[in-house]
């Protein structure tokens, strides 16, 4: 299973282009991914519902379904990202490839989104391989060098395939 986190500050288009990449992945490559998200403001359940009720009794987990065949588990404790990574590699749902989003300074390949050159620097770490988002939509007067390719994966798929070795 192949990792790559996507960051950005809000609004960048991290979700733009995690949705692009999950489409073409699945149907141009026919490969399964999945997404793990950083939520910063806002709570995932809130206080009254069974799965928040079922979690403050002590349940280490509680997993909801809709009518829809929907679901969603909710895990009490903070779980490690390591120890989440081996339960998906253990789970029936074999993944090809997992994104991050919005989890800062993990230790795998990642795509920084930004709106402009300007966000660049101030977000730069070892880690980044390449860099999209709301630039990609903007013409791009490259005054400076930038230390990872710029790629609107819509136009550029095959690079980034080529950056993150996924055939």
């Amino acid at each position: 299973m192949k990792i790559i986190n996507v960051i950005g500050y809000s609004g960048s288009g991290k979700t733009i282009l995690i949705e692009n990449l999950i489409s073409k992945l699945k149907f141009e490559l026919n490969l399964k991914v999945g997404v793990i998200k950083y939520i910063h403001e806002h709570q995932i359940d809130e206080e009254g519902k069974d799965s928040y009720r079922f979690s403050k009794s002590g349940a280490v987990f509680s997993i909801i379904q809709n009518k829809a065949g929907e679901s969603a588990i909710f895990l009490k404790d903070e779980i490690n990202l390591e120890d989440l990574i081996k339960w998906l590699e253990k789970s029936p749902f074999k993944l090809d490839i997992l994104f991050f989003e919005s989890f800062r300074n993990l230790p795998y390949p990642t795509i920084l989104c930004v709106e402009n050159l300007n966000q660049i620097d101030e977000q730069f770490n070892n880690y980044i391989k390449m860099i999209s988002g709301l630039i990609t939509t903007s013409n791009i007067n490259q005054i400076k060098e930038i230390r990872a390719p710029i790629l609107d994966v819509e136009n550029n798929f095959e690079d980034f395939c080529q950056i993150f070795e996924i055939s």
